[in-house]
């Protein structure tokens, strides 16, 4: 869902990311932290192996023309598809109405890296006479290699970590739970290979644009969830997430508005559990993310307009352009014989790249829409669980202009495959 994982947590990414109003393992946290309320003490770890595939094909050829900046026409895949992600989760239990605990949650996979290849003849433009505006017959090299944008081997990297502490409690003879968790993130982010926008003027410090490795950021933010039972086997829940502020990219200061600023956007939620009877539950949850409380994320991306000015790395600089998002989740669980749970889910989200958006996306064509999930837990007496979670995305994609050469038409393509492995130790 954009940058978002489809769901935090083995059991919930096994019935499409639901969690707002059932929370079943240590992981709770990373969607209501009200879940954690009097729940037994236990460990939770898992390893996600998840592999997006993307690409990007460009149409028509460059119009050549001064002021413009065209692509090499084909279809590019990323060469970086298959990444490992863990997740850690531990509760303790208080007494039957209060736990407190604590998650590690990891987000990744936006890593993109698409390879130099050999377009010289697109790395260069006509040199113009200044006196007389016409061709002088020689040709101009635009950026230093070859490669997507004439700087090498292109792409963007984006890891993060939430560490969320959580205190939960029950009130109402046990009927509602309240929960809350303050948030701590840690970023890691590198771009490469789009070096020749800042150097053909397009940003406010060209020194810390592209290529300067991985720099990392630290930030902050707070949750609040509430879940309640209103009927008998019909529970509610909601929860509020802040944006989390982290410290700038100063190695990117450059590249994200407001010189480096890159924190990660609030999100608040709600959904229902109900018990059809004591072997089938079934779940629906609404999630809505606000990118838009992000300008390096939500302002527009540049334009042919743009070229020659610094835009990129100002107060109100130019970003990828997405928008805020509607989630919607449904997932089913059936308590089998014989210590068996299976689990299948259902996660709808909206697409937020507009076609005007796609040039700068390139990098970070996350334009996935439908999830299709799946997933079991088989208990080992009374203590030990194993579990197991899978996701399918579907290919979608989206197509528009190069914000640079309107002769040129560019489509963003992606599908998703995951598969996680999870183990929970109850005490």
């Amino acid at each position: 869902n954009g940058y978002f994982a489809h769901g935090y947590g083995i059991k919930a990414k096994g019935m499409g990311g639901v969690g707002m109003a059932i929370s079943q393992d240590a992981y709770a946290p990373g969607i209501n932290p009200a879940g954690l309320a009097g729940m037994e003490t236990r460990f939770d770890g898992a390893l996600t192996y998840f592999r997006p595939e993307r690409s990007y094909e460009v149409s028509g050829m460059p119009s050549g023309q001064m002021g413009t900046f065209g692509l090499a026409p084909g279809e590019v895949e990323s060469d970086s598809k298959n990444f490992f992600i863990p997740s850690l989760g531990f509760v303790q239990q208080i007494d039957e109405d209060r736990s407190w605990g604590i998650a590690f949650l990891g987000n990744g996979g936006m890593n993109t890296n698409y390879p130099g290849f050999e377009n010289s003849q697109f790395c260069q433009m006509p040199e113009m006479n200044p006196n007389t505006g016409e061709p002088t017959g020689n040709m101009l090299p635009i950026g230093s290699q070859t490669g997507v944008f004439c700087d090498g081997a292109a792409g963007v990297d984006l890891e993060q970590l939430a560490i969320i502490p959580t205190y939960a409690q029950k009130f109402a003879d046990g009927r509602v739970s309240v929960g809350f968790s303050p948030i701590i993130s840690y970023q890691r982010f590198e771009a490469k290979g789009i070096q020749t926008y800042a150097d053909m003027g397009m940003s406010d410090d060209p020194d810390n644009f592209s290529g300067n490795g991985t720099d990392d950021s630290w930030g902050y933010g707070a949750q609040i969830g509430i879940q309640a039972e209103v009927a008998e086997g019909v529970r509610l829940g909601g929860s509020y997430r802040s944006k989390i502020r982290n410290s700038d990219f100063d190695d990117y200061s450059g590249l994200f508005a407001e010189g480096g600023s890159f924190d990660i956007p609030s999100t608040w939620g709600m959904g229902v559990a109900w018990e059809v009877t004591p072997m089938v539950t079934l779940v629906a949850d609404y999630q809505r993310i606000n990118y838009s409380d992000v300008d390096a994320i939500s302002n527009d991306g540049p334009g042919q307009q743009d070229l020659g000015q610094p835009v990129f790395g100002t107060s109100d600089g130019r970003g990828f352009g997405w928008d805020d998002i509607n989630v919607y989740k449904i997932g089913a669980q059936f308590e089998l014989p014989n210590d068996w749970q299976l689990r299948v889910g259902y996660n709808r989200g909206d697409n937020p790249i507009d076609s005007d958006e796609v040039t700068m996306n390139l990098l970070a064509p996350a334009v996935m829409t439908h999830h299709y999930t799946a997933g079991f837990t088989k208990s080992f007496g009374d203590q030990h669980e194993l579990s197991f979670a899978a996701m399918y995305a579907p290919s979608n994609s989206v197509s528009g202009s190069n914000a640079f050469d309107p002769d040129q038409d560019i489509e963003i393509e992606m599908k998703q495959y995951e598969l996680e492995l999870g183990y929970s130790y109850r005490f």
